[in-house]
């Protein structure tokens, strides 16, 4: 994954129906689910939870993505999409994001 400038927002300054990029921790993984989509075949989904020194929120990951990162592991969602999930946001990597490894300091 290549690096790129860092970000200049936070967990907290994060809004919903908005693209960001942000820098922070994976705090939890939820195990990974398969459901069956309309289209048929099966695709894959993993929940969890990023934390920075403002804040947490709920991370949803899609297809390859699931297995892109570990619990503990720091990142950056380079253009994630923000939106609102039963009252609270929630980012995912949607159409035009990535999210790549920061090597630790």
């Amino acid at each position: 994954m290549p690096d790129s400038v860092p970000p200049k927002m936070f967990i907290s300054d994060l809004r919903p129906e908005r693209i960001a990029t942000i820098e922070a921790t994976v705090s939890k993984l939820e195990p990974i689910r398969e459901f069956e989509q309309r289209s048929g075949g099966a695709k894959k989904v993993r929940n969890g939870t990023l934390k920075d020194g403002t804040g947490e929120i709920a991370l949803v990951l899609w297809g390859d993505e699931v297995d892109a990162v570990s619990e503990g592991e720091k990142v950056r969602i380079v253009e994630g999409w923000v939106k609102d999930y039963k009252g609270r946001p929630q980012i995912s990597l949607g159409k035009l994001g990535r999210m790549e490894k920061v090597a630790p300091p």
